[in-house]
């Protein structure tokens, strides 16, 4: 059996969860006029925009690794990503990832994350590209060292990019 989903009550759906995240306001989010054919439009998409956020800095980066410092990427009223810095004690390695807020989970934006450490020789750690929830994990041993992190994204609205000064040596 072939389901019809009204354009009105897709529109509607799209704009109640822009508004519930904040992207656009309340009263911006048009009435719906036409019944919706399936019930299941609005919570599907409520339902998508909150799997995307499944996975978290420390999952990606791995067992044993603790955040110990973050970026959010704001223009004051809307975040769009939030690079974070962790560090694993037991093996001495810091991890970088930049995740995708509400606002951008699940929009291919070109993201970065990055990590160089002071006096090793390699240079920065990197991975950028277009992607729809973060970049990294990148990681470099640094044991009594002090790192340099950030990350960016290319948001609609401009391009946010924060590199940390020398930091976080031990």
């Amino acid at each position: 059996m072939r389901q019809f989903i009204h354009r009105p009550a897709v529109i509607a759906a799209a704009a109640a969860v822009l508004a519930a995240i904040g992207i656009i306001p309340a009263t911006a989010a048009p009435a719906t006029t036409a019944p919706a054919t399936t019930a299941a439009s609005a919570p599907a998409a409520a339902t998508a925009a909150a799997t995307v956020r499944a996975a978290t800095p420390a999952s990606i980066c791995g067992s044993g690794y603790r955040e110990i410092d973050s970026h959010t990427f704001t223009n004051g009223r809307v975040e769009f990503a939030r690079v974070h810095l962790l560090y694993n004690a037991r093996t001495g390695y810091n991890c970088v990832v930049t995740d995708h807020s509400r606002a951008t989970a699940g929009m291919s934006l070109t993201t970065g994350a990055w990590i160089d450490v002071q006096g090793d020789g390699k240079g920065q750690a990197r991975n950028q590209g277009g992607f729809s929830s973060y970049a990294g994990p990148v990681r470099l041993k640094a044991t009594h060292s002090c790192v340099k992190w950030g990350g960016m994204i290319e948001a609609g609205v401009g391009t946010y990019t924060y590199t940390s000064p020398w930091s976080h040596c031990g």
